[in-house]
């Protein structure tokens, strides 16, 4: 992502979302809000162009979706490649 700014995170949080739910193998993610001084603490090299930007998360709550972690952390590695590549 060049440049690396809280809106170019955002749009690819929604890309991801969208494109994993709409997939005939779908993923499905959430996205968490973070305040541009919470996200750049941790990622100084990112533009705070934003008051915010909504990043992905996946959590899985139930000890018999522990099978499916891998698979799913797979999907969604190649979600975000996907979308790096254009």
């Amino acid at each position: 992502m060049d440049p690396a700014t809280l809106t170019a995170v955002d749009a690819a949080s929604a890309r991801v979302l969208a494109d994993g739910m709409s997939d005939p193998d779908p993923v499905f993610v959430s996205r968490l809000k973070a305040d541009s001084e919470a996200f750049t603490a941790r990622r100084p090299k990112v533009t705070a162009d934003a008051e915010d930007a909504r990043i992905l998360r996946s959590v899985l709550m139930k000890p018999e979706s522990e099978h499916c972690a891998e698979r799913l952390h797979d999907r969604g590695e190649r979600l975000t490649r996907a979308l790096a590549k254009e």
